[in-house]
């Protein structure tokens, strides 16, 4: 007895050894023999062992796939195992062909198999592709609707763009097919090959637009989808159906549709948003419209604590917002942001901070004490989005007060948070020089020292429009000549003290320069002129030798050199080391053609440096006076402007541009995409920043009130000002000074609190304490607290290319 159970074990595991065996020396022979071969590719511990592995199956999944009489079950596990080593990255080019004939022969089961193949095998523009052609318009005509909505898919994938005239047609007959299921997958089609030709689908989309009162739901919602990508290019295409969708919102508020299309507690969420999305192109809603929006938000507000019920009510208060509904209408709504801001939910706290600076973008709504302590809450969160989030809402929410301490914060994240992401860096930065902008202030001139804070945390383009703005701040600036004076000799001590730092930035170094050439005076010239020397004789021995002179660099010799020289001929002053540094500059490995031709000029130019400050000294005569006016041309200026040309911009403002590249949300446009709704910034650009700007910027809005501390709604209203218009369509306008400056109302800060909570909410929300506080605000200078700081900590960790 034992001896035969003996012999039945080991018959046993002889059968399994043997099974083993048949299946790797015929892999794909069963279902196992497939599966041992994924797991081998799977578990392979390196990638040459993987890539011998793979190239093994291949071969033998090549050899089977030759043999004539291969069933049709072993054709598509080959393809199965080939579309595996595709994806992961072999080449396995042999299957193409089968699985194209795989797709045009064969039963159901494996028609599938075929063309889901060949939607991972072959591209568009594969020749193989071709054969597919009459394959899919074949099936497109069959009887069986799953064969049907087989082809409709593959043809997303695999057909020719240059043969889509052809499949056009068919499609259009699609959507009229008696299966709703059919009906949706040609609507989707359709929809795919709109994003790659919409020249093409244009005149199908009448025939979608009828769809709309499909007797489907699941057609409808895929019909939606497709005509919000149609309005996103042509918005009038979908006016005329609008009283149909509002009929259909009706229908989901009131519960008429299936119980299948309802998802945590709301009737077909989805196509809520698609619809509400869609009203934003009416062009004047009417009350039914608000109606509807506020219906649906009380529809929804039992549900706000789930992600789909506030992703509904961010849609509807972007929708108010966008139409600029009056106070009555966006009163309601806001309590649902303020449901939000109170959740405890992260996620949801982040969604409601996001509305809220979306509704502060167009209406003038002070903060209430509560909502004060939430903004203030999420400033202080351990989650870097959301206190960048906050950052975002405080710089909307900005005001002359309360600008100084917001674009302080910025820049301090700045500093902390931002070195690693520069993507951050850079638009966190655009909003600090953003607030300075439209809140200057000629006493502290904290604008400035906001701006030399940030200079050496800038690149490239913003790094340079930084310092046109520090420049233009310097020499044009509001105030007396007396307080402007004060503030340059400060920026100098700043700049000096900033150029003995080892890791200052190239960017600072040539503020430093040029300050140095335009507000020194007949009394230390010699003495500029000799920093000036030893600071270039710095900047050409620290660079190595054999190596290639960066572009910041090279700006900033060229800088010294040119303020060297315009020195020179102010003051009359010329002195032998400016000459020998010329020379060892001319010398030197590094120096440019451009470089070159620069200092060989000033060369030429010092023998007569005397000559040339007494030309320069000499009164202009007046029959001799230029017309900078250019009123010569006022007759070609007008003709432009009449045949709506654009308006001349100096350099100035084509290099200070770049700073900001997100704007805030136009108050008065007609047509603005959902994503620079949601997305937009929260400080205006240099070309829409207001008060106290050195040169013409249109004025821009700023909201809060200094009035009341709760909701309160106002419509947005334009502020009292208006600036001189330069040219006209009669000639240059008369008595227009080349700068615009605007009369800037100033404030000051409240005294600070011990905690942070409250020190933050005293400087940025408390205003009862502000008249007494005024004298104590006014003795404090931005610029004194700059100069005593370190500046190693200031300067750029590591500077990189300018």
């Amino acid at each position: 007895m034992k001896v035969a159970l003996r012999h039945v074990k080991m018959s046993g595991i002889f059968e399994k050894s043997l099974e083993s065996i048949g299946s790797l020396l015929s892999p794909l022979g069963t279902n196992v023999g497939l599966k041992h071969m994924l797991e081998r590719c799977v578990t392979s511990r390196t990638k040459r062992e993987e890539e011998w592995m793979i190239r093994d199956c291949l071969r033998l999944v090549k050899a089977k796939l030759s043999e004539p009489s291969s069933k049709p079950s072993t054709v598509i596990k080959c393809l199965a195992f080939s579309i595996f080593s595709e994806l992961s990255g072999y080449k396995a080019e042999f299957a193409y062909i089968h699985a194209v004939k795989l797709a045009q022969n064969g039963s159901l089961a494996e028609k599938k198999m075929g063309y889901l193949a060949c939607a991972f095998l072959l591209r568009e523009c594969d020749s193989l592709a071709v054969l597919l052609v009459n394959t899919i318009l074949r099936d497109l005509t069959s009887k069986n609707i799953y064969v049907v909505a087989m082809a409709l898919c593959a043809s997303c994938h695999v057909f020719p763009h240059d043969q889509v005239t052809v499949l056009l047609p068919v499609l259009e007959e699609k959507l009229k097919h008696p299966s709703d299921y059919i009906r949706s997958k040609a609507v989707i089609v359709l929809h795919h090959f709109y994003r790659v030709f919409p020249q093409l689908c244009l005149q199908y989309v009448t025939s979608v637009k009828v769809m709309v009162g499909d007797k489907d739901p699941g057609v409808v919602a895929h019909v939606l989808q497709f005509l919000f990508v149609v309005a996103e290019d042509l918005p009038d295409v979908v006016m005329d159906i609008m009283p149909a969708l509002v009929q259909i919102q009706n229908q989901i508020l009131d519960g008429k549709l299936p119980l299948e299309y309802a998802y945590r507690g709301l009737h077909a969420p989805w196509m809520q948003i698609s619809i509400i999305r869609l009203l934003r192109y009416l062009q004047e809603p009417g009350l039914d419209i608000y109606m509807l929006i506020q219906k649906t938000l009380q529809n929804v507000k039992l549900q706000i604590e789930n992600a789909i019920g506030a992703a509904m009510v961010c849609e509807c208060i972007t929708t108010l917002v966008y139409h600029k509904v009056g106070d009555e209408m966006l009163a309601s709504a806001l309590l649902c942001v303020v449901d939000l801001m109170a959740s405890p939910n992260s996620n949801l706290r982040y969604a409601g901070l996001s509305l809220l600076e979306i509704v502060l973008q167009q209406y003038k709504l002070p903060l209430s004490t509560a909502q004060q302590d939430v903004v203030l809450t999420s400033f202080c969160h351990p989650d870097e989005a959301m206190k960048r989030r906050t950052l975002s809402l405080l710089c909307t929410v900005a005001e002359a007060h309360n600008a100084e301490t917001v674009c302080t914060q910025v820049v301090d994240y700045v500093c902390d948070q931002c070195s690693h992401n520069p993507h951050l860096q850079h638009d966190l930065i655009s909003r600090a020089v953003a607030l300075t902008d439209k809140f200057p202030n000629s006493q502290t001139h904290w604008h400035i020292a906001a701006l030399i804070r940030v200079l050496p945390l800038a690149r490239d383009k913003q790094a340079k429009a930084i310092q046109r703005r520090i420049q233009l701040m310097l020499l044009a600036g509001n105030g007396s000549l007396e307080q402007r004076t004060i503030a340059r000799s400060k920026v100098l001590n700043i700049l000096g003290k900033y150029s003995e730092s080892k890791t200052v930035s190239t960017a600072v170094l040539e503020v430093y320069v040029w300050s140095l050439s335009q507000f020194c005076g007949a009394e230390d010239d010699q003495l500029v002129l000799e920093k000036l020397i030893s600071l270039g004789y710095k900047v050409l021995h620290n660079q190595e030798p054999n190596t290639i002179m960066s572009y910041g660099v090279q700006n900033l010799l060229i800088s010294i050199i040119q303020s060297a020289g315009h020195i020179a001929e102010k003051y009359d002053t010329a002195i032998d080391s400016l000459e020998e540094f010329l020379q060892e500059t001319l010398k030197s490995h590094l120096a440019d053609a451009y470089l070159r031709c620069t200092c060989m000029e000033l060369l030429a130019a010092l023998p007569h440096i005397t000559v040339i400050h007494k030309v320069l000294q000499q009164p202009i005569q007046t029959e001799t006076k230029l017309d900078f006016t250019l009123s010569f041309l006022d007759k070609y200026v007008c003709e432009s402007l009449a045949d709506n040309a654009l308006p001349y911009q100096p350099k100035l403002l084509h290099i200070a541009n770049p700073v900001l590249e997100i704007t805030s949300l136009p108050s008065n446009s007609t047509t603005v995409p959902l994503a620079a709704a949601i997305m937009s910034s929260p400080c205006p650009s240099p070309l829409s920043s207001g008060t106290g700007s050195i040169v013409d910027f249109p004025r821009s809005e700023s909201f809060g009130s200094e009035d009341s501390r709760s909701w309160s709604l106002r419509s947005p209203q334009k502020e009292d000002f208006r600036a001189k218009l330069l040219w006209s369509q009669e000639g240059r306008a008369k008595n227009v000074d080349s700068f615009v400056y605007v009369e800037h109302k100033e404030e000051v800060t409240p005294v600070p609190s011990d905690s942070k909570i409250q020190y933050l909410a005293s400087l940025l929300f408390n205003r009862q304490e502000r008249e007494a506080a005024g004298e104590e605000a006014l003795q404090r200078d931005p610029l004194d607290e700059l100069l005593s700081k370190d500046f190693q900590k200031l300067s750029a960790s590591k500077p990189g290319k300018r």
